[in-house]
């Protein structure tokens, strides 16, 4: 009988696909798991259980969008927008009675439909919020946390664009001399005159809708400020015209205003290199443009000096609606079909082209954002996560997918949420978070420098629903069953808490704990006295469970340090164990386990292969106390062979846990 003994070092390959467990070549293999459930990735190599999600409070409205406002990093604010309304949280604390009214919600025009539709941008005090059915709108932040503001923005000068609306049958001319005053002058208010050609009838006539607008011909051009009646406009001269000869209209330019009720509003926005850019409104899906540089509101296109406005329509064989922008090292632009960038810098009216970098498509749903030095997006049909990254080999942009080794992690259906952590208190790396639409969550780690990529999945009594980061904290929208009814919550995750829907205090002594009234009729884990930090220490007591009544419970003795909230597991799983011996692999063979070395920092409550690891140290004044972590190398010894030799670690009690590496023994039947 051979004897192998094979160490897994790190999990910096985290989860990997059920269809690589026969890749025994492959590098990551002992690297990986066959499952990672509850536990994050840690850059150092080692799994972490995750921490427990903190009630923040309690919602009625199905369906949000969690969205981050910072005006630096210690003004930060949690936007909850729901079905026509918007919620403020600050410091995880609701604002009530905002501006001044009995509500602790503003009102909008975003229905459930279209939360998850939205675009956003930040500059300061002001978050800019566009969707194609609305007039891109801004939210101010008022001079205290309850003050907010939601108004339409006002462009003093928008984009325009000849729609082509069907004029040739008319003929047109400018009025030159008003009270005997040559009005053909730079900045003076002139008149066009509308008629029919040679007795041709045309229903094409001036409208409201080109107020704003521009017409130009015979080489004059007016800025559209008044339509007197359906055949007279009137305007500023931008340009002087040569004559005042009738032009028929085949030669004739009449742009009305790109964003209106009738041609649709702007869809994606971002700031980017002094500029407020939009794109894709519904009658121009492929258009992006750029504002008069620091003038954010103004698209005059002037004489097309080097800060003038930008107006730009991708060039592409079939239509790819442009669905995000992303400021990064360069714009890059995210469509329904493919993945471009603006190669130029400084971006200017004169050199200026749209470069597409491949043609994978876009989730339209869930915006892109930047994670460790690239722009990671979901591919349009929801499966691939991939990351947009420049590469000086090439000279362009690539788009890795960095779930290739995990693409069950997705779930079915097309993902809900995605947001990125740079690393907290306790975890350093950087992590993406992605809401599952089974829902689950899936939680990727990666770190370039160190080689680090690595995918978990996180799971709830309940399903995840949307997810934000604010500065360092990470934000669910979520849905539970409590007491038989369906409720939904904001949590925030806290490395503390080891529980969900927790609640985490310190009270005087007594045996009652209250304010648990989102937990009634819920069956709960519950931890007392001595409670657990993140250095490490005593754990503190798993009590009995318990289960909330008219918002309270009654321990068995007087606490004082107390968690309540419900229960989560935590699984790790290794890739079967395989060698190659004198006589070939020992894949097909029976094998077994016969000892596993774990090596635990500051660990308590778990299992291998089913067997508890003790960690209670003995000697005198150990009864009746909380077991202490563990720090250290803890070896078992396993029974039974099978053709699968694994080993499974499992955590049920509410307890810390970080596994750094194993250590296993096998053996082989000859």
């Amino acid at each position: 009988m051979a004897k192998v003994s094979l160490s897994q070092t790190s999990f910096t390959s985290g989860e990997l696909d059920p269809r690589l467990i026969a890749r025994h070549d492959y590098d990551g293999y002992y690297k990986g798991a066959e499952t990672l459930t509850n536990v994050v990735c840690l850059g150092q190599g080692g799994v972490k259980r995750r921490g427990g999600f903190k009630h923040i409070n309690t919602h009625t409205e199905s369906k949000a969008r969690l969205v981050t406002f910072a005006f630096n990093i210690t003004q930060t604010y949690l936007l909850v927008f729901v079905n026509l309304k918007m919620y403020v949280y600050k410091d995880d604390i609701q604002q009530v009675q905002l501006n001044g009214t009995s509500h602790p919600y503003i009102v909008t025009p975003y229905t459930d439909a279209q939360i998850d539709q939205l675009s956003f941008t930040q500059s300061a005090d002001t978050l800019i919020v566009v969707h194609n059915a609305h007039p891109p709108k801004s939210i101010v932040r008022g001079n205290s946390h309850a003050t907010w503001t939601l108004g339409s923005l006002t462009f003093p000068y928008q984009p325009t664009f000849d729609f082509d609306a069907g004029y040739d049958g008319k003929k047109y001319k400018p009025t030159f001399s008003s009270g005997g005053q040559n009005q053909n002058v730079l900045g003076n208010t002139m008149q066009i005159v509308q008629t029919n050609i040679g007795g041709q009838s045309t229903t094409h006539n001036f409208a409201s809708k080109h107020v704003g607008g521009m017409i130009s011909f015979n080489g004059g051009v007016i800025r559209i400020t008044n339509v007197s009646n359906a055949n007279v406009l009137e305007g500023t001269c931008v340009k002087e015209f040569l004559n005042d000869n009738d032009t028929e209209g085949k030669d004739v330019s009449l742009e009305e205003p790109v964003w209106s009720t009738a041609r649709g509003y702007p869809m994606a926005v971002t700031f980017h290199e002094s500029r407020l850019w939009f794109g894709n409104s519904t009658s121009r899906p492929q258009t992006l443009w750029g504002s008069v540089i620091a003038d954010f509101f103004n698209f005059d296109r002037g004489v097309g000096a080097d800060d003038d406005s930008i107006d730009i329509t991708l060039d592409t064989d079939q239509v790819n609606a442009i669905y995000h922008i992303i400021s990064g090292r360069h714009l890059q632009v995210f469509t329904s079909g493919g993945e471009f960038y603006i190669p130029e810098s400084p971006i200017i009216p004169s050199n200026l082209r749209v470069a597409r970098q491949t043609k994978f498509g876009v989730l339209q749903n869930v915006a892109p954002i930047s994670v460790d030095g690239a722009t990671m997006y979901i591919q349009r049909n929801g499966k691939q996560v991939r990351e947009f990254i420049f590469t000086y080999t090439e000279a362009s942009y690539v788009s890795s997918e960095v779930n290739l080794l995990a693409p069950h992690i997705m779930g079915s259906g097309l993902p809900l949420s995605m947001a990125s952590q740079t690393g907290d208190v306790d975890n350093e790396g950087n992590y993406l978070y992605v809401v599952n639409n089974d829902g689950t969550m899936g939680v990727f780690i990666t770190n370039r420098a160190e080689k680090v990529m690595a995918w978990t999945k996180w799971i709830t009594d309940g399903t995840f629903l949307n997810v934000a980061v604010v500065e360092d904290k990470v934000y669910v929208y979520v849905q539970r069953t409590i007491g038989g009814s369906t409720k939904r919550f904001i949590e925030v995750l806290d490395n503390l808490n080891f529980t969900d829907c927790s609640v985490r205090k310190t009270q005087s002594s007594s045996a009652t704990v209250t304010g648990l009234n989102h937990l009634d009729g819920k069956v709960c884990r519950f931890r007392a006295n001595s409670l657990a930090t993140a250095g490490g220490g005593k754990t503190n007591t798993v009590m009995a469970n318990v289960t909330p009544s008219s918002g309270s419970i009654v321990a068995n003795r007087v606490v004082t340090d107390i968690e309540v909230g419900i229960n989560y597991d935590v699984t790790i799983k290794t890739m079967p164990a395989s060698v190659t011996t004198d006589t070939g692999s020992v894949a097909t063979k029976k094998r077994r386990i016969s000892r596993v070395s774990a090596q635990l920092h500051k660990s308590s409550g778990l299992k291998i292969n089913g067997k508890a690891v003790p960690t209670k140290q003995l000697g005198g004044n150990v009864l009746g106390q909380a077991p202490e972590v563990f720090t250290g190398i803890k070896t078992l010894p396993i029974l039974g062979y099978s053709k699968k030799a694994q080993v499974t670690i499992t955590q049920t009690d509410p307890l810390p846990l970080t596994l750094l590496g194993l250590t296993i023994e096998l053996q082989v039947v000859a």
